[in-house]
C-alpha cells in the first residue's frame, strides 16, 4: 500500500488523524467513485485521493468536487490542474507491456499498442479488466484519440486474439510471472514491484500512435495521480491541509522513491532527479474521461476477452 506511510507521516507531521479507506485490486477506483457519488449529499468524505485521473473528472462533472487549488501546486503544468480547480494531478505511471526477458526478445515485444493486436500474439498476453482502474482509463483514451472505427477494430482484433482478462494489473503480472503468457499489459508500479519480489520481468513502453493518425499520440500513456475536495467536507480546514500535503513537490519525490515510482509532473523535479528520457503521448484526459461510457458499451459489446 503505496499511500498508507505517506498518510502516515503526514499525521506525525501536523498532528491530524488521517482515516483512509482504500480500493480493491478488481475494482479499483471504479468502486470508491461510485460510493461518493452515492454519498454526494451527505459525503463521509473529506479528500478524495487517486491513482488515476479518469473518476476524478467523472466525480469534479457530477459536482462531487469543490474548487480548491492547492498553495503547493503553482509549479505544476497547466495540463495537470482543472481549470475551475476542482482536483489536480502529479505522480504519473506509464502504461507498459511487461514480458520475461528469459523466454521473450525485447524486439519481440510489440512496439505499439495497436499492433498487440497481431495475430503472432494470439493467447499470450494478459490485460485487467478494461472496465475498471488505469486500463479503464487506457481504453478510453484509446476511443477518443483513435476514433469509433478503430477503437472498434482493436476490440474485435484482440478478442480473436483470446487475451486473458485479468483481475487487475498485478494479477497479470502474475500471470506473467507464472509463464501463463508471455506478455502482461500494466502499470509501471506493478513491474517495479513484480522486480522487487524477485520476478524476472522487464517491460517496454508501447506508443499511442496508430496508421495515419494524429502525430501527437506519438509516445507512452502516461496516468496521473489526483487529488481533489469533496464537496460538503465535513473538516474542511484538514482537508486543505492534507490537500496541500498530497500536490506538493515533496509528496511527489517520496512518491518517486516508493516502490510505486511515480514520475514528478514537475519538470524542474525530474530533472533535478535526472529523469530526463520521458516521452508521452499528447491525450486530453477531460475528452478521455467522457469517453468512458461509450468505451464501456462497446467493450461490453465486443466482449473482447476470455476469463482466466
Amino acid at each position: 500500500m503505496f499511500a498508507e506511510p505517506l498518510l502516515d507521516a503526514f499525521s506525525k507531521e501536523t498532528g491530524i488523524d488521517v482515516s483512509a479507506r482504500y480500493d480493491t485490486e478488481a475494482g479499483k477506483t471504479t468502486g470508491l467513485v461510485n460510493k461518493l457519488l452515492a454519498e454526494k449529499s451527505q459525503p463521509r468524505a473529506d479528500v478524495w485521493w487517486s491513482s488515476e485521473v479518469f473518476g476524478t473528472i467523472d466525480l469534479a462533472n457530477a459536482g462531487a468536487l469543490a474548487p480548491y487549488r492547492p498553495a503547493t501546486a503553482t509549479d505544476i503544468p497547466d495540463m495537470f490542474v482543472d481549470p475551475e480547480g476542482r482536483w489536480t494531478a502529479f505522480g504519473l505511471r506509464g502504461r507498459v507491456i511487461a514480458f520475461d526477458p528469459k523466454r521473450t526478445k525485447r524486439e519481440d515485444a510489440p512496439p505499439t499498442w495497436l499492433s498487440l493486436s497481431d495475430a503472432r500474439y494470439h493467447g499470450r498476453v494478459a490485460m485487467a479488466d478494461p472496465r475498471f482502474g488505469t486500463t479503464r482509463g487506457h481504453f478510453a483514451c484509446m476511443l477518443s484519440a483513435w476514433g469509433e472505427d478503430v477503437f472498434d477494430m482493436y476490440l474485435r482484433l484482440i478478442k480473436s486474439n483470446a487475451f486473458i482478462r485479468a483481475d487487475g494489473n498485478s494479477h497479470a503480472t502474475l500471470l506473467l510471472a507464472q509463464g501463463r503468457v508471455d506478455f502482461a499489459a500494466t502499470d509501471t508500479d506493478d513491474v517495479v514491484v513484480a522486480r522487487a519480489r524477485g520476478d524476472s520481468i522487464e517491460a517496454i513502453y508501447p506508443d499511442m500512435t496508430v496508421p495515419n493518425g494524429d502525430d501527437r499520440l506519438h509516445g507512452t500513456l502516461w496516468i496521473p495521480c489526483s487529488v481533489g475536495l469533496v464537496r460538503g467536507a465535513r473538516n474542511e480546514a484538514a482537508a486543505r491541509r492534507l490537500i496541500d500535503y498530497i500536490a506538493s513537490a515533496k509528496m511527489e519525490e517520496a512518491l518517486y522513491s516508493s516502490e510505486s515510482r511515480n514520475i514528478p509532473v514537475r519538470t524542474a523535479l525530474r530533472t533535478r532527479l535526472g529523469v530526463t528520457d520521458i516521452r508521452a503521448a499528447e491525450v486530453d484526459y477531460a475528452k478521455a474521461a467522457a469517453a468512458m461510457k461509450q468505451s464501456g458499451e462497446m467493450i461490453d459489446d465486443v466482449d473482447p476477452f476470455r476469463k482466466e
